[in-house]
């Protein structure tokens, strides 16, 4: 299978079709509604889940509609404020569920301690729009997208009153300057960022301009909640592929209809700063949309362990993959006692979901290996030899060898390591190939000999 090119990837992450299902650039299916006018949730023509109607605009002439020039410590740009209220429902969300969030969720999936104490209250979200996706002088970032909730004036402690989305617009080259150290200062203003694979595209896209004008980035000093990989170490086993579009559509309820690709974003600002008619609306309206699904996704990212949303209903999304994901964060950190928890959780829910064992088989002997690693000799034992008691398959060789380890060093069985060392070898041999042929391989002739010298000499 031909390797996936690092251009195609980024442009699957940034929510791009494949070019086979973009629509012309320009059509039009009804009314082209502007960011003021956002329409929020619509049914599906099934009547099923609720998704945002976004819809590709027709391509006008002049600026966008709805910009205001703001000045600022490095000169005038061009911006496009929308607020919602906090009870706003974007796809099945409300933005202010945001507020219940457990950090400790954030820190813990997306193995990041800085994240123990982020408060989705005080952060930005960012999303941006750019001419390309390699880095470099080339690239520009025409559009930058920063969400935040507002605070109250009169109390800024007590929750807060609204959320704003702030569209920073390059209309023109030479507003670069003004509008990129003004997007600099709010995102220092704030606790932290909140992006989907900003930490790999968005931020270097932003530190590379501000860098060429010398414009000091922000990014260092803040922690930063990427949720790509988070939520793509929770579901990516139960879903198509790690794009926003997918993860927002699986645990948001957004279902997005007839947004401008990402591909012709380019071009509607091309054409604009050309003078000719442009699609600009379309490349707002998907921008704005994406800030608010940064909003609902850090939302139920952060109820992932008690896996109840802020008014206690059901979480919802993939519960079997999420118990997976979870059992293998918390081995990450240590947490074994509690990663056992939510191996035993996956296994009941993949059993009631009719799964195959063989879906059940990594956690599993993951739940082997932890119970070893715990010292619950009996138990890891067992648990080797109820996995051994099946057909053979890729992990046999790996039970084999862990079985032997535990005859060795806690039960002093050398003769049974022995043979079960010498059965790991011999599956090896049968089943597997490459690197990890050599390494098992290895490991196996390794305790092989060990073992007969042992016994040799108590003979």
């Amino acid at each position: 299978m031909k390797a996936e090119s690092v251009r195609a990837r980024l442009a699957r992450l940034r929510r791009e079709p494949p070019p086979a299902n973009e629509p012309a650039l320009g059509a039009a299916d009804g009314a082209a509604d502007g960011v003021r006018d956002h329409p929020g949730l619509a049914l599906g023509a099934d009547g099923g889940a609720p998704r945002v109607r976004t819809g590709i605009p027709e391509r006008t002439s002049g600026p966008p509609r709805g910009l205001c020039e703001r000045d600022g410590p490095s000169g005038p740009h061009r911006v496009r404020p929308t607020d919602f209220p906090l009870d706003h429902l974007h796809g099945a969300w409300r933005l202010d569920e945001a507020l219940a969030a457990d950090a400790a969720d954030f820190a813990l999936t997306a193995g990041d301690e800085r994240l123990a104490e982020l408060d989705l209250a005080r952060v930005c979200y960012l999303d941006t729009e750019t001419t390309g996706l390699a880095g470099g002088s080339g690239t520009w970032v025409f559009m930058i997208g920063l969400g935040h909730f507002e605070p109250r004036a009169r109390d800024p402690a007590a929750a807060p009153e609204g959320f704003q989305v702030w569209q920073g617009f390059l209309g023109d080259p030479s507003e670069e300057r003004a509008l990129l150290g003004e997007c600099a200062e709010r995102i220092r203003a704030h606790a932290g960022v909140v992006s989907f694979f900003g930490k790999s595209f968005d931020r270097h896209r932003l530190e590379d301009r501000m860098r060429i004008l010398g414009i000091e980035p922000p990014f260092d000093a803040l922690p930063h909640l990427d949720l790509y990989h988070p939520l793509r170490r929770l579901y990516r086993a139960a879903t198509v592929d790690g794009r926003l579009a997918t993860m927002e559509a699986e645990l948001g309820g957004v279902r997005r209809a007839d947004d401008l690709p990402g591909s012709f974003a380019p071009e509607a600002w091309f054409d604009h700063l050309a003078g000719r008619p442009h699609a600009l609306e379309g490349v707002f309206r998907p921008n704005l949309d994406d800030v608010l699904s940064l909003v609902t996704l850090a939302a139920h990212l952060g109820c992932s362990t008690r896996e109840r949303r802020g008014d206690g209903s059901d979480l919802g999304g993939p519960a079997v993959a999420r118990a997976a994901g979870l059992a293998r964060s918390l081995l990450d950190v240590g947490r074994r006692r509690e990663a056992l928890e939510w191996i035993e959780r996956h296994g009941e829910r993949s059993r009631r979901a009719g799964e195959p064992p063989a879906a059940r088989r990594a956690l599993e002997v993951l739940r082997a290996d932890t119970l070893r690693l715990r010292r619950a000799t009996d138990e890891a034992l067992s648990a080797y030899r109820d996995l051994l008691s099946t057909a053979e398959d890729e992990w046999s060789a790996h039970c084999l060898l862990q079985l032997a380890k535990l005859l060795e060093h806690r039960r002093r069985d050398w003769s049974g390591a022995l043979e079960a060392s010498l059965r790991a070898l011999s599956v090896v041999e049968r089943r597997h190939v490459g690197s990890e042929y050599a390494r098992l391989r290895a490991e196996a002739q390794a305790r092989v000999a060990r073992l007969e010298r042992r016994l040799h000499r108590t003979r």
